[in-house]
């Protein structure tokens, strides 16, 4: 606690106050101004702030004022006067005064947490769009790896060089989606089963079943399956092929 010195006291404020309360010294013999002016002083000259000591300063100077206002106003009727018992004032206070405390640190908090997010930069970019869909959303994988390997069974093996094969899959693909697509604008729907079926080489199957997921994966055509282990139909979008 700072040293106060004034023309009738000179030690520590809370000697003061204490001196005050048992009617020592003469509350209106104190000057509350230059008892600030002092304590503002001691502040600026100290190398670091005490928060606890200012808290405790506000708490004996606001008793300091109560107890000087009490004795400078005039007393009120004993009937109409409303009697405060100084200990429950400074209680009052400093309860008032941790509050104010708890509310600083907050808004401290606060505050270092607000300087943290201006460094924090936002990504101004849109976020990635999510992934395109399959069309086999309402198929079963099961059932596909099922049709693939019956007729896959069922046709033979090509006996053409590796090259060959390589050059007429790029070909066939596009020939195969063509078809395909006709057959959309046509019947606006297909069997897988039946247009895999129909292939004679597995070099055809393949190529057939690549052209089917190309439409679906284009958003031309949907893939859909009535039944568990039913067919599965290729049915035309009417935003694609049979706008």
């Amino acid at each position: 606690m700072a040293e106060i010195t004034l023309p009738v006291f000179q030690g520590p404020l809370d000697l003061l106050l204490h001196l005050i309360e048992r009617d020592d010294l003469d509350i209106t013999a104190v000057s509350l101004v230059t008892v600030t002016d002092q304590y503002l002083r001691a502040i600026r000259t100290s190398e670091g702030f005490d928060a606890g000591a200012l808290a405790e300063f506000v708490a004996v100077g606001a008793k300091l004022i109560y107890l000087k206002s009490k004795a400078l106003l005039p007393k009120a009727p004993q009937e109409d006067a409303v009697v405060l018992d100084d200990d429950d004032v400074g209680r009052e206070l400093i309860e008032l005064l941790r509050e104010y405390k708890r509310f600083a640190e907050i808004a401290s908090v606060l505050e270092e947490r607000q300087d943290t997010g201006f460094r924090i930069y936002t990504r101004l970019a849109p976020p990635p769009a999510p992934p395109e869909g399959t069309g086999l959303s309402a198929v079963t994988m099961e059932r596909l790896r099922a049709i693939m390997i019956e007729v896959l069974n069922k046709k033979p093996v090509e006996a053409k060089p590796r090259a060959i094969l390589q050059r007429d899959t790029a070909m066939t693909l596009t020939d195969r989606i063509g078809e395909f697509r006709d057959r959309l604008r046509r019947r606006g729907k297909f069997s897988f089963r039946r247009a895999i079926m129909e292939c004679t080489t597995r070099l055809e199957v393949v190529v057939s079943f690549l052209a089917i997921l190309e439409l679906l994966k284009s958003g031309e055509a949907d893939a859909r399956q009535a039944e568990a282990w039913g067919d599965i139909e290729v049915v035309a979008l009417e935003t694609s092929v049979l706008a």
